[in-house]
């Protein structure tokens, strides 16, 4: 019997240590299911290219300048990203003007995982709502996200057709399926990002430990906010414990030991060794969850947070945050019995979702 072949339409190539392992964790669980997974290799121009005067109309500014720098200081982790990805199979690449040469190469098209469906974030790229699928061939989406911003009158209309053409959606936050519910008239499912779908043993294989084996605190920052690095400093000041910094940015100045050129591996491995995390990441939350570390995450920065709140409150430990926190606090640890049955209670059910995306057709 022939494997169905299953192309995956994601945020792939952006040297984001979330995206690229939502990417692996998708096609890693596809492929347990007995399907033949690819990745499909497009890029959009908005995101890929930061420099463009488009970007600057579009985004302003202080956004432009952001992201540009965001750009610049991912350089650095490239090769160790690249080496990661080569635990992925990929589509030959393909453009916004070529996608003829995937339309109707798979079985089955997935969107998603990640804020694919943000026009925001990508200009309204409608390839990430699959436009370019041949007809007759499954179009689903897993655990996709369309962000923190309501769509616009002026897309409104767009997205209600481009979501309607799907035969199953599944997205990642309650507040999405109330979009897309309000965009289609039907409720889509709700399902854990990827990266949670594989459990920390299946990480563990996958990591690589941290050299130095003194007790230290991981920052993983992602937004401009000089509070998250007055906490780092108190939490610092308090434990007597060194800083391990993943920048961008930084705001200010601190002693700490910055790693500009890590890979997903041995950024998994930093966050699985560290005594207490400090984070504005949705992702970096995700794997201090996974790890059972003591952390406190960032919700009110300039980084887009909404979808940490939802996973906090799912878990218990909304009260995780750098917001109001005694001395006292600092440093008491977390139980993480509840977040660990919570945790396997979605992923059981998300993996049972994704199996329905990807089971026998009905004739």
């Amino acid at each position: 019997m022939n494997k169905k072949r299953v192309g995956v339409i994601t945020f792939h190539d952006y040297d984001n240590y979330g995206a690229i392992l939502q990417s692996y964790a998708l096609q890693r669980k596809l492929k347990e299911m007995g399907t033949y997974p690819e990745i499909i290799d497009y890029r959009c121009d908005y995101i890929s290219n930061p420099f463009r005067l488009v970007n600057l109309k579009k985004k302003g500014l202080f956004n432009y300048i952001y992201g540009a720098i965001g750009h610049i200081c991912y350089i650095p982790r490239r090769r160790q990203c690249n080496l990661f990805r080569k635990h992925m199979r990929y589509s030959q690449p393909v453009s916004k003007g070529n996608m003829s040469a995937v339309a109707g190469k798979y079985d089955i098209y997935i969107a998603g995982s990640d804020q694919i469906w943000d026009y925001k974030l990508t200009n309204f790229d409608t390839t990430y709502f699959l436009d370019f699928v041949k007809k007759g061939k499954k179009k689903c989406s897993y655990a996709a996200s369309i962000g923190e911003h309501e769509p616009p009158e002026q897309y409104r209309k767009k997205y209600s057709s481009l979501l309607k053409d799907f035969d199953q959606i599944l997205v990642r936050e309650d507040y999405g399926a109330d979009i897309v519910e309000s965009l289609t008239g039907s409720r889509p499912g709700i399902t854990c990002d990827p990266t949670l779908l594989l459990t920390a043993d299946e990480w563990t294989s996958l990591l690589k430990e941290p050299r130095c084996k003194s007790k230290y605190i991981l920052v993983y920052q992602l937004g401009i906010n000089k509070e998250l690095v007055d906490f780092v400093r108190r939490l610092k000041k308090k434990t007597g414990l060194r800083v391990v910094y993943i920048p961008f940015p930084l705001v200010g100045l601190m002693n700490c030991s910055c790693k500009i050129a890590i890979g997903p591996a041995q950024w998994m491995g930093l966050f699985k060794n560290a005594e207490y995390v400090v984070s504005d990441s949705f992702h970096g939350v995700v794997y201090s969850l996974l790890f059972n570390r003591n952390f406190f995450a960032m919700v009110n920065g300039h980084h887009m947070n909404r979808r940490v709140q939802q996973l906090l409150k799912m878990v218990g430990l909304s009260h995780r945050t750098i917001e109001n926190v005694s001395d006292e606090e600092l440093t008491q640890p977390i139980d993480f019995t509840f977040a660990n049955e919570e945790i396997a209670r979605f992923r059981e059910e998300s993996l049972a979702q994704l199996r329905s995306l990807v089971k026998e057709q009905e004739d």
